[in-house]
């Protein structure tokens, strides 16, 4: 009943610890003789999407200031596209070097470090600073980042196939390559597993 309202591949993790729950029931515990067969549901094929630095640098080079800034924040910190809109200057600490999330994903505040190339921007930015908003646009904070200029940055620099969040996919794979243990990039993520 749970899971009906679940989507398949939450529903597809819960069935499967039911089943490693029942397994090791049977084989370790003797509690029960038999596992009934559990139906998966159907997923769709996994997609991620990483970008070469040099791709990005192109991409970045055709978004328009305040989108550029924005993209860039994600590709520094792995933050969600919500997070990043609704940042405000109060959730910034740049003394210390990290942003605060607020309403992130999994329910749970989330303090994200800043490397060199964010803790800049957000320096840059702050010296023009208009309002409690961090990115702004004419003076109002941004509703909507998918749009046709995002859409024609992507297609400036031949990359298809590609939406904001996977900006944060950029993010978690730029990291992998450079050694950053799993345990801890879970960690900056807000990941619960």
């Amino acid at each position: 009943e749970i899971l009906r309202s679940k989507s398949n591949a939450t529903a597809n993790r819960y069935t499967a610890l039911v089943r490693a729950i029942l397994n090791k029931a049977r084989k370790e515990w003797d509690w029960i003789d038999v596992v009934p067969a559990f139906r998966m549901r159907a997923e769709g094929k996994r997609r991620v999407r990483n970008l070469t630095h040099e791709q990005v640098e192109e991409f970045l080079s055709y978004l328009p200031g305040h989108q550029r800034a924005m993209a860039m924040l994600a590709i520094c910190t792995g933050l969600r596209q919500g997070n990043i809109k609704s940042l405000k200057w109060e959730q910034v600490d740049l003394q210390r070097g990290v942003v605060f999330a607020q309403n992130t994903k999994n329910g749970e505040p989330l303090g994200v470090p800043l490397n060199a190339t964010a803790l800049g921007l957000l320096e840059g930015l702050e010296k023009n600073r208009c309002g409690p908003y961090v990115f702004t646009f004419r003076g109002k904070p941004i509703k909507q980042v998918n749009t046709k200029s995002f859409q024609n940055a992507l297609a400036k620099a031949g990359i298809t196939d590609f939406r904001w969040h996977d900006l944060r996919h950029v993010w978690a794979c730029w990291h992998v390559q450079n050694g950053t243990p799993l345990f801890a990039l879970q960690e900056m993520a807000g990941w619960k597993s």
